[in-house]
């Protein structure tokens, strides 16, 4: 139920913006709006504003539309007031690139929100245990290590990594990575991305054999993991010999030995130290689990006043975009597999994923997904928004209108390669969803 609603809620949020920019636009330039529909087919909910335009919530929550009256779906339109098509060009092209503009206007008011309410969280891009006869392993990868840039791009933590290796998906050379390592110093790693490239079903961590650090962070005074040794800072490398690849690893087994004698690996600056923990036994709601008493470390936090959350935003939609654009990109030039399209049920899956952790991973994913559509819209493709903006473009150089029967053709052509795309991307999530 909660992935239900939440991509309803999606959907309708990101769809009504998008079409509330068209409306506005066609509103300010006297156009006569007949329809503002979130959704397709049957009307649930319906009514009629004091200047004719009906407003309707329609039962698929798949899309919607802004209708204006228009000559070319009305003939007996043609001369009447308020007439789209007849409208000059430049007030057709804005009104097109509104839609994509209140998208990108959405998403910079989350990212705004969530840096002046959050602010910046994330976990530092330290390499914990690398899997052995990785290509990571073979870039010369160990644990401590501190990723600190990609090429000439400098970054911090591992979303701001993800991101870089999105960037060189498909790319046929090595991913130049700078280092601090552990003993102090950096250097310059060559990590061949092919792996994740040629199977996107892996976390990118996982196929080129990377793992994130496990850090100590706080140590309660008198537990299990203070009378044992643990300091803040510490990383943790093995328990029981076998290594930890990941925070929650390391907290399942912790909570599943109470009671026993544990022996961790840790690396603590450059050497790595041995030591015994026993876990303690804790009951709550009739369960009993271990606990050591240490918190979760290598998290960095940036707060943001008023005005510095406005730079922040920026920056992250920028960076968004990038990502966005790029990845079309490789679509389209064949570097992505089209196998990587995802549809509505992918959507809904991710959208009750982010739901069930909280409104600010919610609120991101929303952003996310508006930032997809404003990109996705302004693609010179017919049907979408970027290609009438293109022909509107030609028009104005021309100085005439195109030819009626042209723009029906183009049409038709769009309409197949929309139609193809989403059925394609539907598909995907069929065959994801049963394999």
């Amino acid at each position: 139920m909660l992935t239900l609603l939440a991509f309803v809620v999606t959907i309708v949020i990101i769809v009504a913006f998008h079409e509330w920019g068209h409306f506005l636009a066609m509103r300010a330039f006297g156009v006569r709006v007949l329809t503002f529909s979130v959704g397709f087919g049957p009307k649930i909910l319906r009514f009629t504003d004091k200047k004719g335009t009906e407003w309707v919530i329609s039962a698929i929550p798949l899309g919607g539309y802004v209708k204006p009256l228009d000559v070319r779906e009305d003939e007996t339109a043609e001369g009447a007031p308020g007439e789209f098509s007849a409208k000059p060009a430049w007030q057709r092209v804005i009104t097109y690139a509104a839609g994509p503009v209140f998208n990108f206007i959405l998403a910079m008011l989350i990212y705004w929100v969530l840096m002046f309410g959050y602010g910046q969280r994330g976990l530092e891009a330290v390499v914990g245990p690398v899997t052995p006869d990785s290509v990571a392993e073979q870039a010369g990868f160990v644990p401590g290590d501190r990723i600190v840039a990609v090429g000439n791009t400098e970054l911090k933590g591992w979303r701001a990594f993800y991101n870089e290796l999105i960037l060189h998906l498909g790319e046929p050379d090595t991913l130049a990575i700078t280092v601090e390592q552990a003993g102090g110093g950096t250097t310059v790693r060559e990590l061949d991305t092919s792996p994740w490239s040629a199977d996107l079903d892996k976390p990118p961590l996982e196929a080129l054999g990377l793992n994130q650090a496990v850090v100590i962070g706080e140590v309660q005074v008198d537990s299990p993991a203070e009378q044992a040794g643990l300091s803040g800072g510490d990383q943790v490398l093995t328990l029981n010999a076998e290594p930890v690849f990941s925070w929650s690893q390391w907290q399942e087994s912790i909570m599943a030995a109470p009671g026993e004698a544990l022996t961790v690996g840790v690396l603590r600056g450059t050497r790595i130290e041995t030591l015994q923990v026993e876990p303690a036994t804790v009951t709550e709601n009739g369960e009993s689990f271990g606990r050591i008493g240490v918190g979760l470390g290598g998290v960095y936090q940036q707060e943001f006043g008023v005005l510095g959350a406005v730079g922040a935003a920026g920056s992250r939609f920028a960076e968004q975009v990038n990502v966005v654009g790029a990845s079309l990109v490789k679509l389209v030039t064949g570097k992505l597999s089209l196998d990587n399209l995802g549809g509505p049920i992918t959507i809904a899956q991710v959208a009750g994923e982010s739901a069930s952790i909280g409104i600010a991973s919610f609120l991101a994913l929303l952003a996310y997904l508006s930032i997809t559509l404003g990109v996705i819209n302004l693609l010179p493709v017919p049907m979408l928004d970027g290609g009438w903006i293109f022909f509107g473009i030609i028009e104005m150089i021309r100085g005439r209108s195109l030819p009626e029967r042209f723009l029906m053709a183009a049409q038709g052509v769009g309409l197949t390669l929309v139609v193809s795309f989403m059925l394609l991307a539907i598909y995907n999530d069929l065959v994801k969803q049963f394999s």
